[in-house]
Formats: structure tokens, C-alpha cells, sequence
């Protein structure tokens, strides 16, 4: 089994700022490969989506189930909405991929990584507390930043241009690859 975790804040307010990228991202993987729709879970508080085997996505060996989790937790609390799906379904850390924004490079970057820094990311932090571990992949899209820093949290709670939109689109194809490599490998 796969998890793949899609990092957002829940609620209206957020839903087109840059915190919530991956959120985008996600609907447009969803709707593009013919998965179903996403479950909201009222008992935990996320909202999931299962890929099972036979599916002509899943290729890879023994990969029998897929989950698509989007915590409904905000971002900075995602920990244990992950901890208590990778605990009830018993998935390894090693078959775990976050997906999440980042503000140190410029917006239409996308960047693959197995177990790097957190960076201090407190989104990633709370997660590896609640696994006992930062050995899990990760995803993350840059959103570039603003010039001062004291406006980063005002910054990554706005809105994209259309420019920027657009360019991150053109990075679709790229970031569904990574997608596919992690699910089959």
C-alpha cells in the first residue's frame, strides 16, 4: 500500500491561495485519471480517496491499494490525520509521499525528493513527531516569496496571478510523472 498526502488548508477561504496548490493539483490528478471522488471521513476529519488493484494505473509489484488523503486538519496540524491512516492501515513510512507548497524557489518549480530536511516546515515537522521519523518522500511545489519576510504568511494565504497559474499548469505533466513513479515503484 501507497499513501499520498496532499497538504492544504480546509475551509472556502483558502481553497484558490498558494498554501493550497496541492489541493488543485489533486482535484485535476483525481478528475484526469478516472479516479473516484474523494469520502469525507465525519470520525477523523479527512477526506479520502482509495485506488485499488486492478487499476492501469498501479503497475508496480505488490501495490495492491493507493490512498489519496487530504487532512482537513489546517496544515499545520496534518500529523495526525497521517499517523492514525499509516497506523490503521499499517503503511511504512517508505511508502509514504507529502506533497506540500514551499516558498524558496521560484513558482513554477517542482522538486522530488526521499527524506530530506524539514526545512522548517512546521507541517512537515508535525508530521514526523507523530512518525518518529523524517524518512518519508516528499513533493513540494515552489510559490515563490515575498520581498519582505514578515508578509510570508499573507503572502502564501493570497491568491495566484493568472500568469502564475499558468505556469504552474505547464508543470502538470511533470509533477503526474513523479505521481505514477512513486505509486509503481
Amino acid at each position: 500500500m501507497k499513501l499520498i498526502v496532499w497538504l492544504g488548508n480546509p475551509g472556502e477561504k483558502y481553497v484558490k491561495t498558494r498554501h493550497n496548490i496541492w489541493f488543485f493539483f489533486l482535484d485535476q490528478f483525481v478528475e484526469s485519471n478516472s479516479f473516484w471522488d474523494f469520502v469525507y471521513n465525519n470520525k477523523y476529519g479527512w477526506e479520502v480517496c482509495v485506488l485499488t488493484s486492478p487499476h492501469p494505473l498501479l503497475k508496480g509489484e505488490g501495490i495492491d491499494k493507493v490512498y489519496f488523503l487530504k487532512p482537513m486538519e489546517y496544515m499545520n496540524r496534518s500529523g495526525q490525520a497521517v499517523q492514525k491512516l499509516m497506523n490503521f492501515y499499517k503503511i511504512d513510512a517508505k511508502d509514504l509521499l507529502v506533497i506540500h507548497d514551499d516558498i524558496d524557489l521560484m513558482v513554477w518549480k517542482v522538486q522530488f525528493k526521499f527524506w530530506w530536511g524539514l526545512a522548517g516546515h512546521n507541517w512537515l515537522k508535525d508530521i514526523a513527531e507523530k512518525l518518529w521519523t523524517k524518512d518519508f518522500a516528499r513533493i513540494r511545489i515552489w510559490v515563490d516569496r515575498p520581498a519582505i519576510r514578515s508578509q510570508v504568511s499573507d503572502y502564501v494565504l493570497s491568491s495566484f496571478k493568472k500568469e502564475e497559474i499558468e505556469k504552474i499548469q505547464d508543470r502538470y505533466l511533470d509533477f503526474e510523472k513523479i505521481i505514477f513513479e512513486f505509486i509503481n515503484s
